[in-house]
């Protein structure tokens, strides 16, 4: 019994639910194979009786006949012949009597069958047969004809007593002596016809009772599959639904996503019917973080997600953007209606009362409105312009509504000079970005030789700035081409130079590419030609590209992936799990490794459904022969957990934190060990 409290071990954990899954089909396999043996045997046994019976009615006709002959002529080797075929009935007499006996006698049973004349591969099934079937009604009905038979056979051998031992009989007696073997005969014959037809009909009913049953266990065998099989698509179909549901939907509020929003976008965009977008950013979100922990965050977010969507009506939709930034989108009001509930949530929020631990804090939003009636919109462009609106909304002074115009000269102003776009291009005129390089360690005996991804830092005043804060705004401007080009550039030229000091000859290096990159042309000719510059194997590489991107243009993404792998290069698909629309379209991706979203694995000792993703995706990957890395292994009991299971590399800072990535290792270590 497990204690409560102890957590079961996933290799545990897997051969329990084996087991529960399995031993059904064990059982039905065993009755199945017992009844196979059982079957056997009767048939066996029954075939023994078949053919002694044979044995047993031609032994007495033949001793008939040759006593008959003997009769005739006086000839003494009728009368030899007469008891050799006469033996054989006897034989069998004294194999029954031997087993009737109390205890029965087997040996000497086996010593009378053999004298019948019976196969000795026979002899153990007959005294089987006998032992255990005797009470069935045929095999009782057969026992009875053959014991009925019995004493005509000793009125036999007094007449071949008589016969033998009278030395001139005159004809009258020799009549006589035929007569009374005719009557004989007339009384051995019915009752040798009738053992023959009964066991013929027992044998008969026992070979279909034993195919009915055959049958009947078959059938048993094939409804159980079928019922486990409709069990077990219903349970996939089960998870699948949830896991679709996970994709879609933010866990902490349970509203729909970003991922979800956007293709609600574009589909009212595509209909017509999408009237306004909003974007809701809470302005004091900050205060109730650092105050009340990342708890009191997590509440007001949930508070928020079951309030809002009361004061929205009937045709919005409210979803979690990420962080405490949520989106609206509008379908069937009037203009004058959306301005009216965006002014209504306005008020609604900065009226909320939450209190946490006694606090009472104020929650106030800024909200940016872009109606879709009025021009021609894309998703990127009606995003973009929601974004610009509420980022008005916060320059203007936050707690307000901010109507997106496209004519605005203080909101093009405003769009114009976010300011990472001035500072993402400026590390890039002055090569102020640097790499950093991460170990993905092996931990399952399949995985083979670990490798490393290359990350990239903004260098500012001598600090770093990490790309979680300026990826978003280059994705969001369209700098990541440029930033990608940098780092293969970078990268290119530091394992030259490793390369060239004998380090790192069968090393794999992994750098990410962006969901803009996969659509620039451009880029693969520009691989090459840095491969082709710098002399490195493209062996020696690994692109890493997200599953949201890949499954968003999947035949750009197949194409991009089938270019490089052709040169040489392979590829890592990123943050698996994180959008689950490519479970459908993983076979159509050649990639060559899985990473599984860092989500999931922070959370799965936690989760169970975290647990149960990670557990689904390792699999699938294994099916599909790709190798499986874990993101985010931050402590030694999640990567236990992960061995169980069969993820065959890990990445995170408890494997390995990022270090810096330069051409001459020796620095490299020194500056690890200072670090």
């Amino acid at each position: 019994m497990q204690k409560r409290g102890v957590p079961i071990s996933p290799d545990k954990r897997s051969t329990l639910r084996l087991a529960e899954v399995a031993w059904p089909f064990i059982a039905i396999i065993i009755l199945q194979a017992a009844l196979a043996t059982f079957s056997l045997q009767v048939v066996t046994s029954l075939r023994a009786y078949v053919a002694g019976e044979s044995l047993w009615s031609k032994g007495q006709h033949d001793a008939i006949y040759f006593l008959n002959r003997h009769i005739d002529t006086t000839n003494p080797a009728y009368l030899v012949r007469y008891k050799t075929a006469l033996d054989v009935p006897m034989g069998d007499r004294d194999g029954r009597l031997a087993l009737e006996r109390q205890p029965s006698d087997r040996s000497a049973a086996a010593a009378g069958f053999a004298r019948g004349g019976h196969h000795p591969a026979d002899i153990p099934g007959i005294i089987w047969g006998y032992e255990n079937f005797t009470w069935f009604p045929y095999m009782r009905v057969a026992m009875e004809h053959w014991r009925n038979a019995e004493p005509s056979l000793f009125q036999l051998q007094e007449l071949a007593d008589e016969v033998s031992t009278t030395e001139q009989a005159s004809g009258a007696q020799r009549q006589a002596w035929k007569a009374r073997l005719d009557g004989i005969y007339d009384i051995v014959r019915p009752l040798a016809l009738a053992y023959s037809s009964t066991l013929g009909e027992g044998t008969r009913f026992v070979q279909s009772l034993l195919l009915a049953a055959n049958l009947a266990m078959a059938a048993g065998f094939v409804a159980l599959t079928m019922w486990r099989l409709s069990k077990f698509v219903r349970h996939r179909r089960a998870i699948e639904d949830e896991l679709a549901w996970l994709a879609s939907h933010d866990d902490l509020t349970k509203l729909p996503n970003r991922s979800a929003f956007e293709r609600a976008v574009s589909a009212t965009l595509a209909d017509g019917t999408a009237r306004a977008v909003m974007f809701i950013d809470l302005d004091q979100f900050k205060v109730v973080n650092d105050t009340g922990g990342h708890a009191a965050g997590d509440r007001l977010l949930r508070t928020i997600a079951e309030q809002v969507p009361g004061t929205l009506g009937n045709h919005a939709l409210l979803a979690r953007l990420g962080g405490d930034e949520f989106g609206v989108l509008l379908t069937t009001p009037t203009d004058r209606e959306v301005t009216a509930i965006a002014n209504r949530l306005r008020h609604t929020l900065a009226e909320l009362p939450f209190i946490w631990e006694g606090q009472h804090f104020v929650v106030s939003a800024s909200i940016g409105l872009v109606r879709l009636g009025r021009e021609k919109h894309t998703l990127e462009s009606a995003m973009r312009a929601a974004d610009i609106a509420c980022y008005m909304a916060k320059e203007k002074g936050r707690n307000r509504v901010h109507v997106y115009a496209a004519d605005d000269t203080e909101q093009a102003e405003l769009a114009g000079n976010m300011g990472w776009v001035q500072r993402l291009q400026a590390g890039l005129d002055e090569d102020r970005f640097v790499l950093y390089a991460q170990e993905i360690v092996p931990i399952s005996a399949q995985a083979g030789h670990g490798y490393c991804e290359i990350l990239m830092r903004l260098s500012e005043r001598g600090e770093l700035v990490s790309p979680g804060r300026f990826i978003p705004a280059a994705e969001r401007f369209g700098l990541m081409p440029q930033l990608d080009r940098w780092v293969v550039r970078k990268a290119l030229e530091t394992i030259a130079a490793r390369l060239a000091r004998g380090v790192g000859g069968d090393a794999t290096y992994s750098i990410n590419i962006s969901a803009l990159t996969l659509s620039d042309e451009a880029f693969v000719p520009f691989v090459r030609q840095q491969l082709k510059r710098t002399q490195v194997p493209a062996q020696s590489l690994c692109f890493e590209i997200t599953e949201t991107a890949a499954v968003a243009n999947l035949e750009r993404a197949n194409a991009f992936i089938s270019a490089l792998r052709q040169m040489g290069c392979r590829f890592a698909l990123d943050d698996f799990g994180a959008g689950m629309s490519s479970f459908h379209y993983l076979k159509r991706l050649p990639v060559d490794w899985i990473k599984i979203d860092g989500g999931f694995v922070r959370n799965m000792l936690r989760d169970r459904t975290d647990l149960a993703v990670v557990e689904m995706i390792n699999h699938l990957g294994h099916v599909t022969g790709m190798k499986t890395v874990a993101e985010f292994v931050e402590s030694a009991e999640i990567l236990v957990a992960l061995r169980g299971i069969g993820v065959d590399y890990a990445q995170g800072y408890h494997v390995a934190r990022p270090q810096p990535f330069l051409a001459d290792p020796v620095v490299e270590e020194e500056q690890r060990l200072t670090a």
